[in-house]
């Protein structure tokens, strides 16, 4: 791939702008309101969906730009004292899309949550509403078009705004130790962030597949896999694999803007995926990668560690090699508990120096080197 310049980075950014997520947008102004304690969280007789949002502290978020102004409300949820004392400066803290399965693992090593309702900041759909639209309503102009992955993205950006603006220390947060997760089209919402808010110093998509992190230009359907390095059957074939006509579909096309619609093959798209972590490359950021080896043949598993994989070369050649790592474990649509125990490590690693026997080489391998 080579040395990667500046006027490339502008011209890959711009394209993914102008011809599939749509614009980003920033210049607001953030402010922000303690709420206290969320109130449902006492209400511990009554049946919990896993993907409520319920629980910590809650703050109101308002963001004013051009005479618009929305406001939205996040769930802060901190760890115990005694769990916090190992980050003198604040806790290091995870933006999420949606609440994490091992969050107690999080708390229990110190790090803090700011969990969000990206499907309030914009809707899952073509209605295109909700907060991002309320400040940048979608319309006829391409320069007025920013699809639904990139309003999720913002969201994001205007928490990391209150943080900078004060929030910090009001939850005991280290502002410049932040991280952006999410997993399935949270997680295409996580890499798109990663690429365009240049704040986040470490970026960690899960499960993203088409849309995120798998290659358009890359198949894994029929293709069998030696899995037993995670546990897995050692004849792994994948199924059918999501195709660029399912993301321009009704029930997905709203995660892009308009003028996507018109690339009607991969091969038409001039730009492949790789260039996502690409764009995040920096020697104060981090990137870090989940997926799952089985039962995710729609997500296209082997897609995207050939994603990472590009993206490595140009980390390579930038002597930024350490700052790309990635986790492929069995199986699990999700961030697992695992996961968290190694982006952590590698995390305290990079930005604190600690030696926490995190293996970097072992990170940058997976399952699939070598197969085809």
């Amino acid at each position: 791939m080579g040395k990667i310049s500046a006027a490339k980075i502008a011209e890959v950014r711009a394209f993914y702008e102008s011809e599939m997520y749509g614009y980003w947008r920033d210049g607001e102004a953030v402010s922000y309101e303690l709420l206290g304690p969320d109130p449902q969280a006492a209400e511990t007789d009554k049946p919990r969906n896993p993907f409520a949002i319920i629980g910590g502290d809650l703050v109101k978020i308002t963001v004013k730009k051009d005479g618009r102004e929305t406001a939205f409300t996040i769930h802060a949820y901190l760890p115990e004292e005694a769990a916090r004392a190992r980050f003198p400066k604040g806790s290091p803290f995870v933006v999420s899309l949606h609440p994490l399965m091992p969050a107690d693992e999080l708390l229990r090593r110190g790090y803090a949550i700011l969990v969000f309702n990206c499907f309030a900041m914009a809707s899952d759909n073509i209605e295109r509403k909700g907060n991002f639209y309320d400040i940048y309503p979608y319309g006829n102009d391409p320069a007025d078009q920013t699809g639904v992955l990139m309003g999720w993205a913002w969201g994001a950006a205007k928490i990391l705004d209150a943080v900078y603006g004060g929030l910090d220390r009001e939850l005991h947060l280290d502002a410049d130790a932040s991280m952006v997760t999410g997993v399935s089209r949270c997680g295409k919402s996580a890499a798109v962030c990663g690429a365009f808010e240049k704040r986040f110093r470490m970026t960690i998509p899960a499960c993203s597949g088409a849309g995120g992190l798998a290659l358009y230009n890359y198949r894994s359907t029929g293709k069998t896999y030696d899995l037993t390095a995670v546990g897995g059957p050692s004849s792994y074939t994948y199924a059918e694999n999501e195709p660029l006509s399912c993301l321009q579909s009704d029930a997905e096309r709203g995660w892009f803007n308009d003028r996507f619609l018109a690339y009607k093959e991969p091969s038409d798209i001039p730009y492949d995926q790789e260039w996502l972590p690409i764009l995040a490359m920096d020697e104060n950021r981090c990137y870090f990668v989940i997926a799952a080896c089985m039962s995710e043949d729609w997500v296209n598993a082997p897609s995207m560690w050939e994603c990472c994989k590009k993206a490595a070369e140009a980390y390579r050649e930038a002597g930024l090699e350490d700052r790309l790592a990635m986790h492929f474990h069995r199986e699990g649509h999700a961030v697992l508990a695992e996961d968290v125990e190694l982006f952590t490590d590698y995390f305290e690693k990079m930005y604190y120096g600690r030696e926490t026997g995190v293996d970097l080489n072992a990170l940058q391998t997976t399952v699939f080197a070598g197969q085809e």
